[in-house]
């Protein structure tokens, strides 16, 4: 026997990127998506910020923003060395088509 009643649930109806305060959510006939890019830090034992928590949600733009200040902070690093950033620095290519990677 199925016994049916109403339950509320709780969701998304929007992210605002943490940076520049503009919603993530793009619609897309009629449906909206999120499209987002996440910032994650989880701090542990023997770290100066053991504890600490970190998780950004980020627009497009901003991520890209953040992204290049990392390359241009790895470029600073390893200025002396040959192992400078490729194009594809941070893309997780397990999961990216190839016809979208950088050449």
């Amino acid at each position: 026997m199925r016994i049916y009643g109403l339950q509320l649930v709780e969701t998304v109806t929007d992210r605002i990127c943490d940076v520049c305060g503009d919603s993530v959510m793009k619609e897309v006939n009629g449906h909206k998506y999120s499209e987002s890019g996440e910032l994650k830090a989880q701090w542990g034992y023997g770290s100066k910020e053991d504890g600490v928590c970190y998780q950004l949600d980020l627009c497009e733009d901003c991520f890209k923003v953040a992204l290049l200040a990392l390359k241009d902070h790895r470029r600073c690093i390893v200025m002396l060395d040959k192992d400078l950033p490729k194009e594809d620095f941070g893309i997780d290519k397990s999961r990216t088509p190839d016809y979208l990677l950088p050449h």
